[in-house]
């Protein structure tokens, strides 16, 4: 069967959000835009400006970019609250997802949190975001695990549950989407995937009634999962991000989930980041089940895995199917964007 090139590269393209180095498009980021239609990008802060009107205009210059897909592009940002919010003052922030309505799960508590993350979600879209990484579904069982700490919104599947849910809830009522994360939870690790590979060599029972469980209820109401860059030795013996047993069995298969699987920043320390190990890691982790892969930073980066998923569906039948697969449910998602 002859490959149709454009298929292919569409394909390639689909499943990519990369990101801007500054407060305006340069004009490379604005030809790789239009030659490669990526499906959005991630914001940051060095995207924001005081005067938050020049990201709206910034959204909106990006929106209008011409592209293969008509659907909304991702616009996404992490804006949990607390220490990881890219938006600061004077956007509002009530503080991390563990202080929030004092930790409490009362409905009067869950009532709060889901009123902050209602209000979060329309000044979003007033800026035009359309995505939001959050809530942190991680239950964190781990003193040292400083990377997630309060960003957690508690430290029993419970409270985590109930609390993170009603983020959710409220954020989504107002068409901004979220996405849990890390899956299938990060909140035991001892290193910061940011910095180097961490390992979590919990039992498997252990993680499926304690880190699954937030995830596992509040899946039927979300559109998105991140997996995490985290080792699970009793589940699979590569990262989450690359293993088919974490993402297209247990995830896809035995929890049902039926939305968009993200990468965590496939820049993050936890993924080689040598370029030919990288490129690999890049297909590697689309060819283990992930929809849709983040590159945070660098043109450079988000060129190189264009290109490499290209030529990687173009050898393989196999892995074209897949990359197909995984740009369709992207496209799908896009269609609920604004």
């Amino acid at each position: 069967m002859t490959v149709a090139p454009e298929s292919v590269a569409a394909d390639a393209g689909a499943v990519l959000v990369c990101a801007l180095e500054g407060q305006i498009i340069s004009e490379p980021e604005r030809e790789f835009f239009r030659r490669v239609s990526p499906a959005g990008v991630t914001l940051f802060g060095r995207n924001v400006s005081i005067e938050q009107q020049s990201l709206a205009e910034l959204t909106c210059d990006l929106q209008s970019i011409p592209r293969r897909n008509s659907a909304p592009l991702v616009i996404a940002i992490d804006q949990e609250g607390g220490r990881v919010a890219r938006l600061k003052a004077p956007f509002p922030n009530a503080g991390s997802a563990m202080q929030l309505a004092a930790g409490h799960t009362s409905s009067e508590a869950l009532g709060i949190i889901r009123g902050i993350a209602e209000d979060m979600g329309r000044k979003l879209r007033t800026l035009g975001i359309n995505v939001n990484f959050a809530p942190v579904c991680d239950v964190l069982t781990e003193p040292t695990n400083t990377a997630i700490g309060d960003r957690a919104f508690g430290t029993n599947p419970a409270a985590v549950t109930q609390r993170a849910g009603a983020f959710l809830a409220g954020l989504q009522v107002t068409g901004v989407l979220g996405c849990l994360k890390h899956f299938p939870g990060q909140g035991a690790a001892k290193v910061d995937t940011h910095a180097a590979a961490a390992t979590i060599d919990a039992a498997a029972a252990t993680l499926r009634t304690r880190d699954l469980a937030p995830f596992q209820a509040l899946l039927p109401q979300a559109a998105m999962v991140m997996i995490s860059h985290c080792i699970y030795p009793q589940l699979a013996a590569e990262e989450a991000g690359r293993s088919t047993r974490i993402m297209r069995d247990l995830l896809r298969g035995d929890l049902g989930f039926g939305g968009v699987v993200v990468s965590d920043d496939m820049n993050m320390g936890a993924v080689p980041q040598e370029r030919a190990e990288w490129a690999a890691a890049i297909v590697e982790s689309i060819a283990a089940g992930a929809d849709m892969l983040l590159v945070c930073r660098h043109l450079e980066r988000c060129e190189l895995a264009y290109q490499t998923l290209r030529q990687a569906a173009e050898k393989s039948a196999t892995f074209r199917s897949r990359l197909a697969e995984a740009a369709a449910r992207v496209r799908l998602l896009r269609q609920k964007l604004f």
